[in-house]
């Protein structure tokens, strides 16, 4: 029998000897977030990104990992992303949600796939989760576990729950050293109580860099005066009071009135001159500005507004958090877009931000002209990708190639498209800059980024006005998987609205009828969406959501493989529902000459609960042609204009322009006949740039034939500008001299003199009227005059006949007369 002292001892010396062993082998994780780390209650695109590190000894590899979190605070969300080589194993439920390796035929399973997390290795899991509402901010928020199979983890990360929304917008996002920048804010209360005198932190929003100074705000709304007002009256009548308080104060120009009731279109009670400022008359159309701060009740939304002047040349952007008066209901930290400060600006942005491998992108570059001059020749650079691991393959572009001329305070656009290859979870962008003559160069603009998925999905429109009828909505869905997809299925609202489902139209072959979740199913494999296709799911809402503030609603799409286990994943998509409607149109019909110079009007309609919304600026964006100017705000009728100028093609071509209000867009689309005739174009060099009137003067100025078709100038051609912009009926108008009249050919440049009083071409100079008003004029075209403005090119046949606008500004100075006026009746009262 074995000595039972031996037999201890021999234990104890087996588990020393071994001790060291059974310690170093243990398999341990842990969990970070990165500081600071912070969601929106009721953001259903929240992200928690979850950093998981192996502290294991070698071999000890994690192939496997669920998280759980409390229901009562947070929902998982079914359309997170897994990280490269990983996918969500099983059906992610509302407290749970587990991964595992994505396996090459499609399965998910904890076999090793070479994207294991490693011993010493590290991987992030961005966790989308809907963060529940409560009274206030929440912090120390994490999950209930995270395990990981036969390993043991460290401390659970916490991060914070904000009771605010807010988003940052500034206009223009391209301008001059010099110019006006507007802030708005627009906060929304996510919490479950009201939350009461919202402000900032820091307030006002402070810049990246020491290059814009705040020169007002905050103002908590706005709108215009609908009548003159006059210096004592104790009522102000306005377009609308749906953004101001019941009570409080306002500012109109410099002065402040203090009052103490509204109705929908007056605010009532008024005491002028309020806080020691000095009662005045202002005109209708004045902006009124809001000073009271306002409460919110839950759900909730109103913006503030600041100004900043532009003082140098750079670029950077507005930060600020939202905040209620106790700070203790607050925002994340939010950047507003960037902002580009410099006399020849870039932006671009890229579309769309999630695709399948393969799949085509559109790149988009705005440039802007903030100085005063003329850029002429504005040519992009080839474009550069970013490191994001995706591959961006060059397809077309840029259309067009080239822009011959952006008046100052004028934008342009060139587009790109690319196809972006990669593994799922990588990204994608660009960056390029644009060059004119001079030469002169853009700042390198950045464009947005975008994610290679393992499915995509968009839905169109993704913005629509509050209580939209027969409203038609398009899903597109990428299946960027291995095998076929023949099940798609979208959520519908069923709660906090009235979206009634009148239609639905399938792709050919598949059915469909409405539901609350109305499910498209495919009859068979041939006539499922192929790995690397795609196809589109309409659903007609003949009723859809009334809202006072903007809501974004959800339509979760969940998709099904025929393949493998025929695995289901659901993708996010929504709908924006504006307060604010946009509705875009242009004039003429159409189409316009693609030479350049023809131009569209295009007009934007701000609404609001079919009531026009007065004092917004809206921003126009175009993918063809150039924008003057590209922001605009609206009048006492809820309009705001800008003009397009044609693009130069000699075939027919076509813009799509956009114009913004917060949330709210809508779009128009112009056409253009391809100009095939000799093309000639303003090539800048206009002097002199400044005049005095009564004095004779002639003017140089270079050409371009742009066309591949020589054109002989008769000294017929003309030079005008006039002075109708400020109420004048005076005209300029010089003939080219004979001397430089002859032929330019295709793709010639020549400088040219107009200094001659009539056709015969004899020069000596035209005087500028005595009459002509005190001001700076821009020569546009004017293809029916009178009065004669811009260009007048003639070869004297007639067919080759064309008006041309120089980019440039003419100003007049000296002793002129005064604006015309017309005195009907002449009272005198002694």
């Amino acid at each position: 029998m074995l000595n039972v002292k031996k037999t201890v001892y021999l234990a104890f010396l087996l588990i020393g000897l071994f001790a060291p062993t059974l310690s170093f082998a243990a398999k341990t994780f842990t969990l970070s977030v990165p500081g600071g780390t912070e969601v929106t209650m009721g953001d259903a695109d929240a992200i928690i990104p979850v950093t998981i590190t192996n502290g294991s000894a070698s071999g000890s590899n994690i192939r496997d990992i669920t998280f759980t979190i409390n229901t009562a605070s947070y929902n998982f969300s079914s359309s997170t992303i897994a990280p490269v080589g990983w996918c969500i194993n099983g059906t992610p439920t509302t407290g749970s949600i587990s991964f595992a390796m994505l396996q090459g035929d499609g399965s998910c399973s904890t076999a090793n796939n070479g994207s294991q997390i490693v011993p010493g290795g590290s991987l992030t899991f961005n966790v989308k989760v809907l963060p529940l509402s409560a009274a206030a901010d929440v912090a120390g928020d994490s999950f209930l576990d995270v395990t990981v199979g036969g390993f043991s983890r460290g401390a659970l990360p916490a991060w914070t729950r904000r009771a605010l929304w807010a988003e940052l917008t500034a206009t223009p996002s391209s301008l001059g050293a010099g110019s006006a920048i507007t802030l708005q804010m627009q906060v929304i209360n996510r919490s479950t109580v009201s939350q009461s005198l919202i402000t900032t932190a820091p307030t006002p929003p402070s810049f990246s860099s020491a290059i814009v100074t705040n020169t007002a705000g905050p103002y908590f709304g706005s709108t215009t005066l609908s009548a003159t007002l006059n210096a004592t009256s104790a009522t102000i009548t306005v377009v609308s009071t749906t953004e101001f308080q019941s009570s409080g104060t306002v500012k109109i120009d410099s002065e402040q009135i203090c009052y103490t009731g509204k109705t929908a279109t007056t605010l009532t009670g008024a005491t002028r001159g309020c806080n020691a400022t000095t009662a005045a008359a202002h005109s209708s159309g004045a902006v009124v500005y809001s000073l009271t701060a306002f409460t919110l009740a839950s759900g909730a939304s109103a913006a503030m507004t600041w100004l900043y002047s532009a003082d140098i040349t750079g670029e950077g952007y507005f930060s600020a958090r939202a905040q209620n008066s106790t700070a203790t209901a607050s925002s994340v930290l939010t950047n507003s877009n960037t902002v580009n400060i410099g006399s020849f600006t870039a932006a671009m942005s890229i579309t769309p931000v999630s695709v399948i491998s393969g799949q085509t992108v559109t790149v988009n570059m705005t440039v802007t002209n903030n100085g005063t001059s003329a850029l002429i020749n504005v040519v992009p650079n080839a474009l550069t990708p970013c490191a994001g691991g995706a591959t961006e393959t060059f397809t077309a572009g840029p259309s067009p190639a080239s822009i011959s001329s952006i008046a100052g305070g004028a934008s342009g656009a060139f587009t790109w498209t690319y196809t972006v290859t990669g593994a799922t979870g990588q990204t994608y962008c660009l960056s390029g800059a644009a060059t004119a003559n001079g030469p002169v160069t853009t700042n390198t603009a950045l464009s947005n980024g975008g994610t290679v998925a393992r499915y995509a999905v968009s839905v169109s429109p993704n913005v629509i006005a509050s209580a939209t009828a027969n409203q038609a909505f398009t899903w597109s869905v990428f299946n960027g998987g291995s095998f076929t997809i023949r099940r798609v299925r979208v959520a519908t609202p069923t709660a906090g609205g009235n979206w009634t489902c009148s239609s639905v139209t399938p792709p050919v072959g598949w059915s469909a009828v409405c539901a609350a979740t109305v499910s498209f199913t495919s009859p068979g494999l041939a006539s499922d969406i192929p790995a690397g296709g795609t196809m589109n799911f309409t659903i007609t809402f003949s009723t859809t959501e009334t809202v006072t503030t903007d809501k974004t609603v959800p339509f979760p799409v969940t998709i099904r493989d025929r393949g493998g286990a025929g695995a289901s994943n659901t993708l996010a998509s929504s709908v924006i529902v504006s307060a604010y409607a946009l509705t875009v149109t242009h004039s003429p019909t159409g189409p316009i000459d693609a030479d350049g110079s023809s131009r569209y009007t295009m007009t934007a309609a701000l609404t609001s609960g079919g009531s026009p919304v007065s004092g917004k600026t809206i921003t126009f964006t175009t993918t063809n042609g150039t924008l003057t100017p590209s922001t605009a705000i609206t009048g006492a009728t809820g309009v705001a204009a800008t003009l397009l100028v044609s693009p130069v093609s000699t075939i027919a071509a076509s813009a799509t322009i956009t114009a913004e209000y917060q949330n709210a867009a809508s779009t128009d689309t112009v056409y253009f006949t391809g100009f095939v005739k000799p093309n000639i174009a303003y090539w800048g060099g206009l002097a002199p740039v400044s005049v005095t009137c009564g004095g004779t003067r002639s003017f140089t100025m270079t050409l371009k034939n742009i066309s591949a078709i020589a054109m002989t100038l008769t000294s017929a051609s003309y030079f005008a500008f006039n002075d109708a912009s400020w109420g004048g009926c005076s005209v300029y108008k010089a003939f080219l001299n004979a001397a430089d009249a002859g032929a330019i050919a295709a793709g010639a440049v020549k400088t040219v003199t107009f200094g001659s009083p009539t056709s015969t071409g004899a020069g000596g100079g035209v005087t500028v009227a005595a009459s002509f008003a005190v001001g700076t004029y821009s020569p546009a075209a004017n293809a029916a005059p009178p009065p004669e403005s811009g260009l007048f090119l003639t070869d004297g046949g007639g067919v080759n006949d064309q008006y041309r606008t120089v980019t440039d500004t003419v100003s007049v100075s000296g002793g002129c007369n005064s604006v015309k006026i017309n005195v009907i009746e002449w009272w005198e009262f002694r």
